[in-house]
């Protein structure tokens, strides 16, 4: 059985030349479409998806660099290989104005078959790669939302059982220890929940994610409803690695939950602000602040489960920990460098 013939749309209002560039094309074993406008090229291309276009600049209604704009632009014909010809606006110039437009090559005409059959051949080539490559980011794509959805059922899973385990225990200590355990897992279930519903898997929108995680802490923490405390919080919009982003969230969730427990002033309510905001020449600033007594540093605080995930953490990003204490208030920055994030989609 025969494969199909590859389909070209050529496109020209002069029916004499076009009729002898099909008749090249014919020959060479290609299907063949015709119009003689860049209105009925535009609309086959639109309906047929021929993957080459061979095109003269002049037509009598739109430009052929305005067709091959346009096809670039739309999402569903940009990935059209476009040849553009002519036998006129052949200075450079005019060359340079039809790639900048999105042509993936130009012919001066006249041009001789052997020539037309060979760069309409490595423009297909060059077609069937690109489209290999599209259907291979998508199935990358299906894989890691799936790795990311069951890793987040089986942290859920976990989750689960450690709180099953947690209810057995009778003395506060040991209650409040599986309680951040249980926090700790939870913020990272949630990165991978993020990841599997977002159009990129592989970066992490930090104001949403740090949003939504500093509320879920409130509310578990049961203050939302007393008035205890009230969370400000500022990001700045950005996306960050995903080993970034879960490092991020998990200092934040370490020094939530201990201003929400331990930031108690003297009159009012617990005030916590959350901020990640970018710091300078390419670096990013992770500050959470309470205005509750400033603790003296013990030696707990230096080597306490929470302060060393912390350090752990920061050293993970790259960065610096720093504590600010004054009367009245109590701040912790984590200080690291912007890592550029690699988008998912890259455009074609």
């Amino acid at each position: 059985m025969s494969e199909p013939r590859e389909t070209i749309l050529n496109v020209n209002d002069n029916e004499a030349a076009r009729y002898a560039t099909s008749r090249i094309l014919h020959r060479a074993g290609f299907k063949v479409l015709e119009a003689g406008t860049g209105g009925e090229a535009l609309q086959i291309v639109r309906e047929d998806l021929p993957p080459l276009v061979i095109m003269d600049i002049n037509l009598p209604d739109i430009s052929g660099v305005e067709v091959c704009r346009r096809l670039k632009a739309d999402p569903a014909t940009a990935s059209t290989m476009v040849l553009q010809m002519s036998a006129t606006n052949i200075a450079v110039t005019d060359r340079v104005n039809s790639l900048a437009a999105g042509a993936d090559s130009f012919l001066v005409e006249p041009v001789e078959p052997e020539e037309l059959e060979a760069v309409s051949r490595a423009l297909l080539r060059l077609h069937r790669s690109e489209a290999a490559l599209r259907r291979s980011l998508a199935e990358r794509e299906l894989l890691l939302k799936e790795v990311n959805h069951r890793v987040k059922n089986s942290l859920q899973l976990v989750l689960s059982m450690l709180s099953l385990q947690g209810h057995r225990f009778k003395e506060p200590e040991t209650r409040e220890l599986f309680a951040k355990a249980i926090s700790r897992v939870t913020a990272i279930a949630a990165i991978h929940e993020r990841l599997y519903q977002d159009a990129d898997p592989l970066t992490v929108e930090m104001h949403t994610y740090l949003t939504g995680l500093c509320a879920e802490l409130v509310r578990a923490s049961g203050m939302e409803e007393s008035a205890q405390a009230s969370l400000h919080i500022e990001v700045e919009e950005m996306r960050l690695p995903t080993e970034h982003g879960v490092a991020v969230a998990l200092v934040v969730n370490e020094l939530v939950m201990n201003a929400l427990k331990h930031a108690q002033p003297t009159n009012g309510p617990a005030v916590i602000n959350v901020l990640l905001l970018r710091f300078g020449t390419g670096q990013v600033r992770l500050s959470v602040a309470d205005n509750g007594a400033a603790p003296e540093q013990t030696s707990s605080e230096v080597a306490g489960l929470g302060t060393q995930l912390i350090r752990m953490l920061a050293r993970q990003l790259n960065g610096t920990v720093g504590i600010e204490r004054a009367a009245g208030t109590y701040a912790v920055h984590v200080t690291f460098p912007l890592q550029s994030a690699v988008s998912w989609r890259q455009p074609y």
